[in-house]
């Protein structure tokens, strides 16, 4: 989940220019990940290698990064690769974890996550693991097979044949002769072949054309001549000869080669001086102190019809205990599969035959639209995910499993995720210091962005239709509601899409409920606060034309599930039954707060709908929000170990709150 890039100048490319397009590449790579960033070098017997834990603007700002250059003499013997990292399988903190990786004359960067990466090291008990990230398996896999076997294209292939998930590569080999092999499984990787015989790799077609533009170098490399590596292609330059290479077998004999290390391991950490040293250890008897009065909460009136209990907003009760919800709510009518197939049968497709956009989280609806778009509607979509700095490791896993297998490009929009979490740990804190469960959504403002991306990637690759599959059951009511904000189906009888946004009059009264929050709690007012402005503006005012898949199809839970882990492997999480909100790294601290203090969660709110809908008993919901309901503490202490605050002042407040029931 990664921006990577690679250059290989030959005639009109000197050392000004290339540092220049290799200073751009950095640049428009940042947006899929600003954590980690490195660059190699090969000439004939040398390997050049730096990397920091920085982002890519400021990773070419350091005395190293120019000591880099300095040691390059003649450059058109060798060749470039690059990375700015978002990090997944160890943290970027690490030397060792970031890239390019490097073992016994191969240098690699790599984009996606090796999801079978525990398995291949038990498997090659004869390789030397050093680090965490994932990379490193590819990296000594590619050693062991290219010297046993002296045959360039039958390494790579039988590395791409052991791995498991998303994964597109550019390794040097240094060797006789050398070569630069870009390979990719999902065809998220582009090239172009300049008029002199240069090559420029990137991540992105639209990343490869803005590095040249600003390059000034749309002479050497002509927008036509930008290639698509699709899924499961290669390419193999071989750089002795300075030629592509096509043949069957691709020989290459094992060589001394010298490496210099230009950044050492300390070198340009960045670390937060707000953040808490929080990593706590806690058993299983302090978490009982934490706990919610399971007992208790079972006391509470609830719907007799559906599972809403008492304390949720405005919520109102007959003489036979059916709530006002109930009474006004109206089953999903669904447009039909074929009409949804005349929509899409005549989309038009964008120069790399593309036809559609697909927003992908990682979690299980999204996971289930872009299988059900890829396999049942026949689409060649590209996805896109926005990381916020709440996409767990396990989503990013997931994404890597669904991309690989359906062979999709994944376009990742990488936050300053350093910042975001720095803006979420001040939100927290302020919450905390004045509790407020109308508040609560703010600090999830940060993934709102979410949408405005969306709209942006869907014009600059010249798509028409942005796809998505989120639950339609997903209507909570109860987050705005605490905010005094009566839902419009109590008000009017009239129900909303689950995606669509609240009228004027109650993003108002919304906006005033939080306006007298910041102003009793100033500590709302901090550097959070321009971005959860524009957060805001990106969900109520910017436009979301969207296809939703479950207009036209039922949702049906135990059909997503068993098509994803069936048919994916697709992974669960260790701390719940459920598979929803497993990719959200939020969602089980902020549930927490609403159980321990109004008794309820999401999950009442989904499994009420599906009761509704007909498609669970009111008994099979019960016990499923008495599972599901049950805090999950090992997503909750990944929480505030990722933003740096102390968990269990947290808890100890939320404890001390007056509970509704």
């Amino acid at each position: 989940m990664c921006g990577i890039w690679g250059v290989i100048p030959r005639k009109k490319l000197n050392k000004t220019r290339t540092k220049q397009l290799i200073k751009n590449l950095y640049h428009y790579s940042e947006i899929r990940g600003k954590e980690a960033s490195g660059i190699a070098y090969l000439d004939k017997n040398k390997m050049y290698l730096g990397k920091a834990a920085v982002p890519a603007d400021k990773f070419v700002e350091t005395s190293e990064y120019s000591a880099f250059w300095k040691n390059l003499n003649f450059i058109l013997e060798g060749a470039f690769i690059g990375h700015s990292r978002l990090a997944t399988n160890g943290s970027a903190s690490a030397f060792e974890n970031n890239q390019p990786c490097y073992a016994d004359g191969i240098a690699t960067v790599h984009n996606g996550i090796i999801i079978n990466v525990d398995s291949l090291w038990s498997k090659n008990y004869d390789l030397n693991r050093q680090s965490q990230v994932d990379t490193e398996i590819f990296v000594k896999l590619l050693n062991k097979y290219l010297w046993e076997k002296g045959d360039v294209r039958c390494g790579i292939k039988n590395v791409y044949k052991d791995i498991a998930g998303m994964a597109s590569t550019i390794s040097l080999i240094q060797g006789e002769p050398s070569y630069l092999v870009a390979a990719t499984n999902n065809g998220s990787l582009y090239y172009c072949i300049g008029n002199d015989g240069s090559l420029v790799f990137a991540s992105e077609r639209k990343i490869l054309n803005e590095s040249i533009a600003a390059a000034h170098l749309k002479a050497v490399f002509p927008t036509e001549n930008i290639i698509h590596l699709h899924a499961r292609e290669k390419l193999i330059f071989d750089l002795d000869e300075k030629i592509l290479v096509n043949d069957y077998r691709v020989p290459i004999k094992k060589s001394i080669c010298e490496t210099i290390n230009i950044f050492g391991k300390d070198s340009h950490e960045v670390k937060d001086s707000n953040a808490v040293n929080c990593l706590e250890v806690l058993d299983e008897q302090l978490w009982k102190s934490y706990d919610v009065n399971i007992e208790k909460i079972r006391k509470i009136k609830r719907c007799t019809k559906c599972l809403l209990p008492a304390t949720m907003p405005f919520i109102e009760f007959d003489e036979r205990g059916v709530c006002n919800y109930c009474h006004t709510y109206k089953k999903q009518k669904y447009l039909g599969k074929q009409q949804l197939l005349n929509k899409v049968t005549d989309l038009k497709t964008n120069i790399d035959g593309y036809d559609s956009l697909v927003t992908f989280s990682g979690g299980r609806d999204s996971s289930y639209g872009l299988h059900y778009f890829v396999k049942e509607l026949g689409l060649k979509p590209v996805a896109y995910s926005y990381d916020w700095g709440m996409v767990t490791d396990l989503a990013r896993r997931n994404q890597s499993r669904m991309c690989e297998k359906l062979g999709v490009e994944l376009i990742i929009v990488s936050a300053d995720i350093r910042k975001k979490r720095n803006n979420i740990r001040k939100n927290v804190s302020a919450w905390l210091k004045n509790p407020n469960l109308g508040m609560i959504p703010i600090f999830m403002a940060g993934d709102k962005h979410y949408f405005y991306y969306a709209n942006r990637i869907g014009k600059e690759l010249g798509l028409d239709s942005i796809l998505l599959a989120s639950n339609p059951f997903e209507k909570t009511y109860f987050k705005s509601g605490y905010c005094g904000v009566m839902p419009e189906i109590l008000k009017t009888g009239e129900e909303k899409h689950a995606m669509e946004r609240l009228p004027v009059s109650s993003i108002c009264k919304m906006a005033g409920h939080y306006a007298g929050q910041f102003i009793s709690n100033p500590r709302y007012i901090n550097t959070s606060l321009i971005d959860t402005i524009s957060a805001a503006a990106s969900y109520y005012m910017i436009p979301h034309n969207y296809l939703h898949l479950y207009d036209y199809i039922p949702w049906n839970e135990s059909v997503v599930d068993e098509v994803l882990v069936g048919q994916y492997d697709w992974e669960v999480a260790d701390d719940t039954k459920s598979t929803w909100r497993i990719g959200d790294g939020t969602a089980a601290f902020y549930n927490y707060i609403y159980y321990m203090i109004t008794g309820f969660t999401e999950n009442d709110t989904l499994r009420s709908n599906q009761i509704r809908e007909g498609q669970i008993t009111r008994e099979e919901g019960l016990a499923l929000i008495y599972r599901d309901n049950r805090p999950r503490y090992d997503s909750i202490k990944w929480y505030f170990d990722t933003i740096g605050l102390p968990m269990r002042e947290a808890l100890d407040a939320i404890n001390k709150m007056p509970k509704l029931y």
